[in-house]
């Protein structure tokens, strides 16, 4: 299962977007408010449509705060006016390359999403689960939602023990990230426990741990597992053992998600045993995939995850130009709608300028004011040479203010002070700062 394409209607910040995917990585990139957030949002709704064919499932329905409002302030109050109906429209593909349509909508205040529209994949989810509860080989495809909330509603607790499985454990909250943490390390522990007691390993567990060791190899991953003295989750990097609670933020980040999506697939495809990672197809969602991520790590996390999950469709968002300089062409989704460019082959500084609207991008900010300072600065000087002298005394302030702010940099100053002295512009004994 993948998605080709969406068409949202006044949701949230958009009141008519069509958006076309590529089949493997997409990566949505833009201003801040640009709406890359709310993409992330309608296509949960939209590829959530699929669990409305699984009984006791529940589908991601619109909510009333993602329905489009436009405010007009009047010379009394702000009023607001909600612009109905709310449309997510998905074309996507699914089993034996077949194409299908479904729409899911929100017509009117204090409704219900709608799914008449949407039963196509509902009957495609229902025949999916009637040959899994008949026991015929079929592959669930995975779904899955990370926001950026990931890291933050991590927390070390006591790790209890999931009970058997159903055909749809792994399809529980995968598009609502935040138990992710604790029912996977309950799943890990409760699989360790009964490999000790049966004394056989797991292909499923064995393939959580190998794409945990696959994502995290640049950082020297050696081993993960499960000890039972301590509760927690043990990993081995570059010889030098940890527990899970005392990784950094971008190790325990990624090992979450990773093992997140490792775990639902083998949840999901039990009978592919360890290589349930490689052949489960679906779609993933990442808000911020460079979250907390050092820059190195940036270049390679996309790689990594193509290597870790082939079959799985990933839709991204990102502000670093170190993914955007990873990806393939045609994978980059601008919603800043400039000029379509491919930057696989570009440098970084090339990527922040034009792509990303940074000026100068290979030098500091700080570097950029001081030389617009310092130009300023030289026209005022320029400007004197004509001024009348009741006039000078205003120069002088607006050279204190233009050089006041870079009075720590001490060679600066300095040169700038010498210049106003060489324009006879310099300060009095009693003036000097």
């Amino acid at each position: 299962m993948r998605i080709d394409q969406l068409e949202v209607k006044n949701f949230k910040g958009f009141e008519h977007k069509i958006i076309n995917f590529s089949p493997q990585f997409n990566v949505l990139s833009g201003d801040n408010g640009s709406g890359k957030t709310a993409i992330l949002d309608a296509l949960a709704v939209g590829m959530g449509s699929l669990l409305l064919g699984f009984g006791g499932l529940s589908a991601r329905a619109i909510k009333e705060n993602e329905v489009r409002m436009l405010y007009k302030t009047s010379s009394v109050r702000t009023h607001y006016r909600k612009h109905y109906p709310v449309e997510i429209h998905c074309l996507g593909t699914i089993a034996d390359s077949k194409t299908i349509s479904w729409k899911r909508t929100l017509n009117n205040e204090g409704g219900r999403t709608t799914r008449q529209n949407a039963n196509d994949i509902a009957q495609y989810a229902e025949q999916l689960e009637k040959e899994t509860r008949a026991d015929q080989p079929v592959i669930l495809p995975l779904l899955g939602y990370y926001s950026t909330a990931r890291l933050w509603l991590q927390k070390k607790e006591k790790v209890g023990t999931v009970k058997p499985a159903t055909i749809t454990t792994g399809y529980v909250d995968c598009l609502e990230i935040a138990s992710a943490g604790k029912v996977l390390m309950a799943w890990i522990k409760t699989l360790t426990i009964a490999e000790i007691q049966r004394k056989k390993h797991f292909d499923v567990l064995e393939g959580v741990k190998e794409a945990i060791k696959t994502s995290l190899k640049e950082e020297g991953c050696q081993s993960v597992y499960f000890d039972i003295e301590s509760d927690e989750l043990l990993v081995t990097l570059t010889q030098k053992q940890l527990p899970y609670h005392l990784l950094s933020d971008g190790q325990r980040t990624m090992l979450l998600m990773v093992a997140d999506i490792a775990y639902r697939a083998s949840e999901l495809n039990s009978h592919l045993g360890k290589n349930a990672r490689l052949e489960t197809p679906g779609i993933v969602l990442i808000d911020e995939i460079d979250l907390h991520l050092h820059p190195n790590w940036q270049r390679r996390v996309v790689r990594n995850l193509r290597e870790t999950f082939p079959k799985i469709q990933f839709i991204v968002t990102t502000h670093s130009p170190f993914i955007i300089q990873s990806i393939n062409d045609g994978e980059l989704i601008d919603l800043n709608e400039s000029e379509t460019t491919e930057y696989a082959d570009q440098s970084i500084e090339d990527i922040a300028e034009y792509q990303m609207g940074v000026t100068i991008p290979q030098r500091s900010q700080r570097y950029i004011e001081m030389m617009a300072a310092a130009k300023a600065y030289y026209r005022v000087l320029e400007q004197a040479k004509a001024t009348p002298s009741n006039e000078i005394e205003a120069l002088k302030n607006r050279l204190d203010e233009l050089s006041a702010p870079f009075s720590d940099n001490v060679a600066y100053h300095a040169f700038l002070e010498m210049q106003r002295e060489a324009a006879g512009l310099g300060r009095k004994a009693n003036e000097t700062r």
